[in-house]
């Protein structure tokens, strides 16, 4: 197996309400960016959907021989199927093919399709990228009744 072709992440266990996975390099896994508590994973599987989930902790394990590996523990938010992001989902098969931190694209999906366009009002990003705008119903934020 040559460098590119090893593994950096895995899916080791699959709850409810989180997922499980081993790191044996954490800066090859961020691809030298960081990643920290409250960013977001990409978990794929053998379809064309992606499960997201956002970190909630990291724990260092050492085994016997005192190498040390990280598992993150991470909350699973939805499933990002053909650009649209769908709240929930156990599709999530075992083992996953991959790991890896989440796409603008993907994060995109989950916060700038939330609200049908029409009825978008935008007026803050999300902290952790500045390029992602994130709306609400604008009609529901000032009690608006559009039945009329």
């Amino acid at each position: 197996m040559n460098d590119e072709e090893k593994i950096t992440a895995e899916v080791i266990a699959v709850f409810s309400d989180k997922v499980k996975i081993s790191v044996e390099d954490i800066a090859a896994f961020s691809g030298g960016g960081r990643i920290k508590v409250g960013s977001y994973l990409r978990i794929t599987d053998s379809e064309d959907s992606a499960l997201i989930a956002i970190i909630e902790n990291f724990v260092i394990e050492v085994n016997d021989k005192a190498e040390r590996k990280h598992v993150i523990e991470a909350l699973p938010l939805g499933i990002v199927a053909e650009g649209k992001f769908t709240r929930g989902g156990d599709t999530l098969t075992i083992p996953p093919t991959g790991v890896f931190p989440a796409t603008e694209e993907d994060i995109k999906a989950i916060f700038e399709e939330s609200v049908d366009k029409e009825k978008r009002f935008s007026f803050c990003s999300l902290v952790s990228n500045a390029n992602i705008r994130v709306p609400v119903n604008g009609n529901k934020l000032f009690l608006t009744n559009t039945s009329r």
